[in-house]
């Protein structure tokens, strides 16, 4: 059932909604609260009042988009007993959505995703062609700037179909955090994101922002950008209201967060994988969170050669794994039986797991508040009335984090990691929250291209395609591209290697790969076989800076190469540098040794 804060939340579109207003909500929920899972019934709320024909449902990571996709709206529309069994989700929730969205005529055919990646079976809509889309932030940014992304390096743009859909639907910006904590280019993202919200106000688009971790500068700049008049709505020790800020009480809630004993501390990295053990025979499932993927990995291979556990109690999870091993880790997570989980951020906000312990990098102060969120998270998969949360004391432990814990804890108070507010001996996480002050700057130069983008009526492929060439393609991350792993003549033999051996990466750790001699070359599949359209060979920069852009380069004038071929361009069924088997490990992603030992010339 909906909690007291988010059905506040709804009754607040109505209110708006009934004096002919656009609803534009910010939801600050603690982690566990069921900001995700609140999603369809504002979806049910705005459409059934007529605010909007479609919802849009925005995520940070694909992971999470796969996860809210399959496991809330496809198991909550169609009784399928595999994702029952695999998702353990509450039959009431699953009953609640499935009546709201039903409510609102909005059935299993008119649900759709859409991201960087594929879910096997499922219904993708590039165009948000769908009553109910989850997409990442990513795909929705790209559309509402008029950069269809099935077109993105098409000589012409159909721009108006996805955009026009945009404009139609209301829009549910789940963690936004996500934006703000970007540690590369964070002007970058911030500009296109307060671009967004501009859009947004302008098109009168219904707008709910949700998040556990918006600092009261987050807060402030996203209430600029949507218009005073939108509402913001906290959890808090008693019901009231503060002009547009509305604090709802939640004494269930409440309790069960003061029911935790939360215990916070230090653990040096060589003493990790000898607490872990501790933890894990003593009967607790652990949550091992890194901040880079070299130090997971190891991580991993440090607890498995500890552990006296089965191949299917313990898992990886990072961005340079193959879909294969990815769904492989998920189904270890999801079938009932882990102990370890040892992940990156890939595994962070809004994903529903529950562990009983967490051990944990410093660097990023929302991000650790997220982790925390996936321990102990409700009471039914709570399994124990104290929870201890382990910092590692290394180069990435910030010193926010670490003088946050040192005073609360030296003082004989505790940490609460789930209520937004203090209560007796307890300190809420918000004030680590807003110790990290940040200067939310935007790029000016950014700005005035993307609003070059939406402002005029009409705006031609031409100044889309000049527009696009000076961001490098790439709007709010760094580009991004497809790996697969396997070898050329496996892979014309075997299609489906081509779905279970992909990966995503950012051109930023490709030209660490190319210089390892791990990448055979870039490749088409057509739906003829497949081709190499670029070697590279003889591919030797110093600077890993310049190679990242010279690959760029040779990358976009391929694909452009592509668009322009009017007898393939149809045909083309993926674009993907092929990574050598001899530079993967399976189950645990590129080689450490590949990956993580020290550049040549440092």
């Amino acid at each position: 059932m909906a909690r007291p804060l988010i059905e506040r939340a709804l009754e607040v579109v109505e209110e708006e909604s009934k004096k002919g207003g656009i609803p534009r909500v910010v939801l600050g929920a603690p982690t566990g609260y069921g900001k995700s899972i609140a999603a369809p019934l504002f979806a049910s709320t705005l459409v059934k009042q007529g605010l909007a024909y479609s919802f849009i449902h925005s995520l940070p990571l694909r992971t999470i988009v796969r996860d809210i996709y399959l496991c809330l709206l496809v198991n909550s529309l169609r009784y399928d007993t595999k994702l029952r069994e695999i998702c353990q989700k509450s039959e009431e929730v699953l009953k609640e959505v499935s009546e709201a969205l039903r409510s609102a005529g909005i059935d299993s055919s008119q649900i759709a995703y859409q991201m960087g990646e594929e879910i096997e079976g499922e219904r993708k809509e590039p165009l948000f062609g769908a009553r109910y889309v989850v997409t990442t932030l990513d795909s929705l940014a790209y559309n509402a700037f008029r950069i269809p992304l099935t077109e993105i390096f098409n000589p012409r743009k159909h721009y108006a179909i996805p955009r026009l859909r945009i404009f139609l639907s209301a829009l549910y910006l789940d963690e936004a955090h996500a934006v703000y904590e970007e540690e590369d280019d964070l002007e970058r993202v911030v500009t296109v994101f307060s671009e967004l919200l501009k859009t947004s106000a302008v098109g009168k688009i219904p707008t709910v922002i949700a998040s556990a971790t918006l600092s009261k500068d987050v807060e402030n700049h996203i209430r600029s950008e949507l218009g005073h008049e939108v509402k913001l709505l906290k959890l808090w020790k008693r019901d009231t209201r503060k002009g547009n800020v509305v604090y709802v009480r939640d004494a269930d809630f409440e309790d069960f967060a003061k029911s935790i004993t939360w215990k916070t501390g230090f653990i040096s990295e060589k003493d990790l994988v000898s607490r872990v053990k501790e933890l894990v025979e003593t009967g607790l499932r652990v949550f091992v969170a890194r901040d880079t993927i070299c130090s997971a990995i190891d991580t991993y291979k440090s607890l498995k050669d500890s552990l006296n556990v089965a191949d299917d109690e313990i898992a990886l999870l990072h961005s340079l794994m193959s879909r294969q091993d990815k769904e492989k880790a998920f189904e270890k997570l999801e079938g009932g039986r882990l102990k370890v989980l040892v992940a990156t951020s890939i595994i962070e906000a809004g994903v529903d797991i529950s562990f009983d312990a967490l051990v944990t990098d410093g660097g990023r102060p929302a991000s650790i508040v997220q982790r925390t969120g996936r321990v102990c998270r409700t009471p039914s998969t709570c399994r124990t009335s104290e929870v201890s949360v382990y910092l590692i004391r290394n180069k990435y432990l910030v010193a926010e984090v670490e003088e946050f814990v040192k005073s609360t804890e030296g003082s004989g108070r505790q940490i609460c990691w789930r209520l937004p507010y203090n209560t007796q001996n307890r300190v809420s996480y918000v004030k680590l929250i807003n110790s990290v002050r940040k200067h939310i700057n935007v790029d000016n130069e950014l700005a005035r291209k993307l609003r070059a983008l939406t402002n005029p009526l009409y705006v031609s492929s031409t100044t889309i395609n000049k527009i696009l060439d000076k961001m490098k393609y790439a709007l709010l991350r760094t580009h991004l591209t497809e790996v697969l792993v396997g070898e050329n003549e496996l892979l014309r033999q075997d299609r489906d290697r081509l779905r279970a051996g992909n990966m995503v990466i950012s051109f930023s750790k490709l030209p660490l790969l190319v210089e390892r001699g791990c990448i055979e070359g870039l490749y088409v599949a057509l739906d003829s076989g497949i081709k190499m359209i670029d070697q590279l060979n003889a591919f030797k920069l110093e600077k890993a800076e310049v190679m990242k852009y010279e690959l760029l380069k040779r990358y976009l004038s391929a694909l452009r190469e592509l668009a322009r071929d009017n007898e393939i361009r149809h045909r083309v069924l993926k674009i993907f540098y092929l990574l050598k088997e001899s530079c993967y490990v399976k189950g645990e992603g590129v080689d450490y040794g590949v990956l993580c030992l020290q550049r040549r010339g440092n």
